[in-house]
């Protein structure tokens, strides 16, 4: 409900983004999964439209041209589909209700995790965070792909948990699945299939049961996405395009005073960037060829990361301590959770910083509560570790930690309650302390 009671104050349901998924998932309506070119292409006022890797698009008469659509991996358009396609009027609607729903179930099964870890009085402190964040519900009302990788991140660590505590191998199977679909709605988890294999082979007993169960479960959705890319685009990628441009704004020192509309104005970004654009492909092949453009995006963004890579290497030679801050400020930029909204003026801007500072703090403490204990709350841990460095070293939004964010609430969570167990009022109640409770190993939830 909390996040139906935003739909109707944003002043926007869809996004630049949102065209490419609505396009996409109308596609799949018809039997097909090509696309419009100008549904990746984006507007820039006043200039006009571009397409992804920046080459400028004056002929319109390519813009309804057919794209074998590589970009986006089918997860959020194929849930898109089966409520109608995303478009205007009742399929919208319907798309919106079913994320609001997806929010509900993502934050049930926190509360039956957190629970199965450090019992009922954090599983709900836990929950109840979650649903009275609100930054969290601003991807219940956008037509974007946060809200379902973010269920289908509570999902994944709810049937590890399970997994973990039975050892039945089908609990295994089910987190991999997991971890499968969620890369292919957010081509960046892709760590967490090898992860969860990893968590598998580290457990007794079924180990290489479980690892195989994971494995295959996540190929039966990854392999035909990658064979339909390679035949695509001539490379087996999760995306035709987006590492190699985020890497490269990252590289060329994204960070505090220096935002991605900075670098994008530096005349060496601009002269790396357009590197590629000599691959461009014509009007002619547009028109003819739907592979045309994809393999183009494909080629760019693998040159853009050989750039990046370079540039990087550089810079770590010449001023190594610069390139690690801005690391270090753009790992603390992600959990910057009031940068992803709307930005208040003055005084109260500075309690929103304020706020998500002290909350960062309070979910360093939980991190290394969980790293200390073991079990699923350490790989979670390690989880949300991996998932900072693999952010950090691209260009960064705060955005993108929304889909993990239930996870990171629950370590401010215990974090919040390690530090109230401190307080003599708060020792002599009776309650339940994370750093305490340690719940039958054969724990199940009654619902």
């Amino acid at each position: 409900m909390h996040g139906l009671l935003y739909v109707p104050f944003v002043s926007r349901t869809v996004g630049t983004d949102s065209n490419t998924y609505v396009a996409t998932a109308q596609a799949i309506l018809d039997g097909e999964y090509t696309t419009p070119l100008v549904a990746g292409y984006y507007y820039t006022f006043p200039i006009g439209f571009f397409d992804l890797s920046g080459v400028h698009v004056t002929d319109r008469s390519v813009f309804q041209a057919p794209e074998r659509q590589a970009f986006r991996a089918p997860g959020y358009p194929a849930f898109l589909a089966v409520l109608g396609g995303g478009g205007d009027g009742v399929p919208r609607t319907l798309a919106l209700i079913a994320q609001a729903l997806l929010f509900g179930l993502g934050t049930l099964l926190l509360a039956f995790t957190v629970r199965d870890w450090w019992g009922p009085g954090v599983g709900l402190a836990s929950a109840a965070a979650y649903a009275l964040d609100p930054f969290s519900k601003h991807y219940v009302t956008i037509l974007l792909s946060e809200q379902l990788a973010a269920f289908l991140v509570l999902a994944g660590v709810f049937a590890y948990t399970r997994a973990v505590r039975s050892r039945h191998v089908a609990w295994w199977a089910a987190t991999g699945a997991l971890a499968g679909a969620l890369t292919l709605v957010r081509a960046v988890f892709v760590y967490a299939v090898p992860l969860v294999i990893l968590a598998a082979l580290l457990q007794r007993g079924t180990r290489l049961r479980g690892a195989a169960a994971a494995l295959g479960c996540a190929a039966l959705l990854l392999v035909p996405w990658l064979a339909w890319t390679n035949e695509t685009t001539g490379r087996a990628v999760f995306a035709n395009w987006g590492q190699g441009y985020n890497l490269l704004v990252a590289a060329h020192g994204e960070g505090l005073g220096r935002t991605q509309t900075e670098v994008s104005e530096d005349p060496a970004f601009v002269r790396d960037l357009a590197r590629p654009y000599r691959y461009a492909p014509t009007r002619e092949q547009l028109l003819r060829d739907p592979e045309a453009h994809p393999r183009y995006l494909a080629r760019a963004d693998a040159e853009l990361r050989s750039r990046a890579f370079e540039v990087y290497r550089e810079r770590l030679g010449d001023e190594p301590l610069q390139v690690l801050w801005e690391n270090v400020y753009r790992a603390f930029f992600l959990w910057q959770a009031h940068e992803d909204w709307y930005q208040p003026a003055g005084a109260a801007l500075a309690v929103l910083r304020t706020v998500d500072v002290l909350v960062l703090a309070l979910a360093l403490v939980g991190l290394f509560i969980a790293l200390r204990r073991g079990g699923p709350p350490r790989a979670v841990a390690v989880f949300l570790l991996v998932y900072t460095v693999v952010i950090a070293t691209h260009h960064t939004e705060a955005r993108f930690a929304m889909p993990v964010r239930g996870l990171y609430l629950t370590l401010v969570t215990v974090g919040a309650l390690a530090l109230l167990e401190r307080l003599p009022a708060w020792r002599r109640r009776a309650g339940t302390s994370p750093a305490r409770t340690v719940p039958s190993p054969d724990f199940r939830p009654r619902s």
